[in-house]
C-alpha cells in the first residue's frame, strides 16, 4: 500500500515494521552525531559507571580490549551476511564486555525487532536510551517492542516521545508510529484523543483493514485493538468504521445513508445509538440527537458519554437544575470520560462553585487536551476565580488549537 504522497507505509499490525540496514546504520549514525563520540553521555551516571568499568578492564588486560573488537567486527559481519541468530549472540557477548556500546544496543534491538523477539527488543533499547536519550528512533522501537508486548501506557509514552524528538525518523517509520498513537489511544479508552489521529490517514485516502476496524473500535468506545476483536463482532466493528471514515472524509451523499443502515443493521448495540447522536447534532436539530441518546441510554444505562451529553444539551436549554443529577452520574460512572468532566465542571461553573468546576474542566482537559471547548471554558472559570495568568495560557492554548485546525482543513 503507498500513501497518497508516495511515501510507503507498512502495515503496522503485522508481525513488524522491518528496519532495512541501511536506514537500520543511518539511525546510528544519526545517534552517534550527538552523543555517541564520547564514551557516556554527560550527567548519566549508570553511563559513566559503565565507561569506567570498561576502562579499567582496558588498562587491566590489552586482550579484554581485542576481544571486545573481535566480537564487534564478528556482530557486525554476521549483521551484514543476513546471519541474525549469530550477530545477536555476539552483539550480547560483546555487550557483556562493553555495556556502553551504544551502537551495539541498537544494533541488538533493531535485530531482536526483526526477528519478533519483542522482549529482547524491548531489553535492548531500553538500554540504548539510558545512554542516548535524545534519539528518537531508540524511544520509537522502545514503544514498538512494548506495544507487541502489551505494555501499553509505557508505549504510548515511548512512540509521543519519539515522535516529539522527531529527528532520525524515516517517513514510513514516522506514519507507523502515528498509527500505533491512534491504536493504543483507543486501547487505553481515550476516545476523544485517538480520533483525530486516524484522521489524517482517511484525508489520504488509505484504505487498510486495520484502519477501519481502529476506527469503527474507537466510534464505539471500545477499549480493543483490532487483532482483539471477537470473530463475533467484527462486521459491527468494520460497519462502524466505514461509517464514520465516510464522515471523516466528508462524502456527502453517503454518510447519511450508511449512519441509517448501521442503526437499521444494529438497533440493540450499545454505542450505535450514541454514535449516530453524535452526527446527528452536526446536521439536524437537537431534538433528534436527543431521541438517539434516550434509545442509547434504554440499552446501556452506565454510558457516560451519552448521560453527559443530554445533561449539556438540557444545560445549554436552560435546565441546569434538571441537568445537575444526569451529569453527576455521567461523572461517576465515566472518570475517564471528558465529555462527563467537562459537563459536569459547566454546571458547577453556572451554580457559582467555582473550585469544582476547575477541578472537573482540568480533568476533562488532561483526557483530551485536544479540544478547544474545554480550555476556553476553563479560561472563563479561571478569569472569574481571579486566575487570570491561568486563563491567559488557556486562551493561547485555544489560539494554538484553532490554527491548527485551520492548517489541517476541513473535515
Amino acid at each position: 500500500m503507498i500513501l497518497p504522497d508516495d511515501v510507503p507505509f507498512t502495515d503496522p499490525l503485522g508481525p513488524r515494521v522491518p528496519v532495512s540496514d541501511k536506514w537500520r546504520c543511518r539511525a546510528v549514525q544519526g545517534c552517534r552525531s550527538q552523543t555517541v563520540q564520547s564514551a557516556g553521555a554527560p550527567g548519566d551516571a549508570n553511563h559513566e559507571l559503565a565507561a569506567k568499568r570498561h576502562s579499567l578492564i582496558v588498562t587491566a588486560s590489552g586482550a579484554s580490549a581485542a576481544t571486545f573488537e573481535e566480537l564487534a567486527a564478528k556482530a557486525t559481519a554476521a549483521r551484514e551476511a543476513n546471519n541474525i541468530p549469530q550477530a545477536i549472540e555476539l552483539y550480547r557477548e560483546a555487550l557483556q564486555l562493553k555495556p556502553a556500546w551504544t551502537e551495539g544496543w541498537w544494533f541488538l534491538g533493531t535485530l531482536c525487532y526483526d526477528s519478533d523477539q519483542y522482549e529482547n527488543g524491548r531489553q535492548a533499547f531500553a538500554e540504548f536510551v539510558k545512554l542516548d536519550d535524545k534519539a528518537a528512533p531508540g524511544w520509537s522501537f522502545l514503544g514498538l517492542c512494548e506495544f507487541e508486548t502489551g505494555e501499553y501506557a509505557h508505549a504510548l509514552e515511548h512512540i509521543r516521545r519519539g515522535l516529539d524528538i522527531g529527528t532520525g525518523l524515516e517517513p514510513a517509520i514516522e506514519q507507523v508510529l502515528h498509527f500505533h498513537e491512534a491504536l493504543l489511544l483507543t486501547r487505553l479508552g481515550l476516545f476523544d484523543q485517538a480520533l483525530p489521529k486516524f484522521t489524517p490517514f482517511v484525508r489520504r485516502g488509505v484504505q487498510n483493514p486495520e484502519l477501519i476496524a481502529g476506527i469503527g473500535l474507537t466510534a464505539l468506545r471500545q477499549a480493543l485493538l483490532p487483532k482483539e476483536v471477537p470473530a463475533e463482532s467484527r462486521s459491527l466493528i468494520d460497519a462502524a468504521g466505514h461509517t464514520v471514515y465516510l464522515w471523516i472524509g466528508g462524502d456527502a451523499g453517503k454518510i447519511a445513508p450508511t449512519f441509517r443502515a448501521l442503526v437499521d443493521g444494529y438497533p440493540t448495540t450499545p454505542g450505535v445509538h450514541y454514535l449516530y447522536a453524535t452526527y446527528l447534532l452536526s446536521v439536524r436539530p437537537a431534538e433528534e440527537a436527543a431521541a438517539e441518546l434516550k434509545r442509547e441510554l434504554e440499552l446501556n444505562p452506565r454510558n457516560a458519554d451519552a448521560r453527559a451529553m443530554v445533561a449539556l444539551l438540557m444545560l445549554r436549554a436552560g435546565a441546569s437544575s434538571a441537568a445537575l443529577p444526569l451529569a453527576r452520574q455521567a461523572a461517576q460512572d465515566g472518570p475517564m470520560c471528558p465529555m462527563a468532566q467537562y459537563t459536569y465542571g459547566l454546571i458547577f461553573a453556572a451554580a457559582g462553585d467555582l473550585a469544582q468546576a476547575i477541578e472537573r474542566l482540568e480533568s476533562a482537559e488532561r483526557l483530551n487536551p485536544g479540544n478547544i471547548e474545554y480550555h476556553m471554558a476553563l479560561a472563563g472559570v479561571y478569569s472569574k476565580a481571579g486566575r487570570h495568568e491561568d486563563a491567559r495560557r488557556e486562551r493561547r492554548a485555544s489560539i494554538a488549537l484553532a490554527r491548527e485546525s485551520d492548517s489541517r482543513g476541513p473535515g
